[in-house]
């Protein structure tokens, strides 16, 4: 079965740990290889990137290694990417050019 790591009990995403393609179900794992349940992804989510462990609305942060490090512009639903499509970096301020970019290259369902 396929893995999504969860890195802290804080987060509200864990990391696929392989490509997984829309209505897998993947199992979510804890920092000590713990099972923590299973997700129905809602698209296809490549290795190493963000799905929602539970729904975001807008303005909420998104949690990863206990940290917040991105915040919704829209609603994520729980097992939908999060990534540019749904999230801002607190971090970094990615130019709109760019993140359009990653949508197309990656491929992400946009609604």
């Amino acid at each position: 079965m396929i893995k999504a790591l969860r890195l802290n009990a804080a987060d509200n995403v864990a990391t696929l740990l392989e490509d997984a393609g829309k209505g897998e179900t993947v199992l979510v794992i804890s920092e000590q290889n713990e099972s923590l349940g299973e997700l129905e992804l809602l698209q296809a989510i490549p290795f190493g990137n963000k799905v929602a462990l539970r729904p975001m609305k807008p303005e909420d942060h998104l949690i990863k290694g206990g940290v917040a490090v991105g915040k919704a512009i829209k609603p994520v639903p729980q097992g939908q990417l999060a990534h540019v499509q749904n999230i801002r970096s607190l971090n970094l301020d990615i130019p709109e050019v760019m993140i359009n970019e990653i949508i197309a290259q990656m491929g992400i369902e946009v609604d």
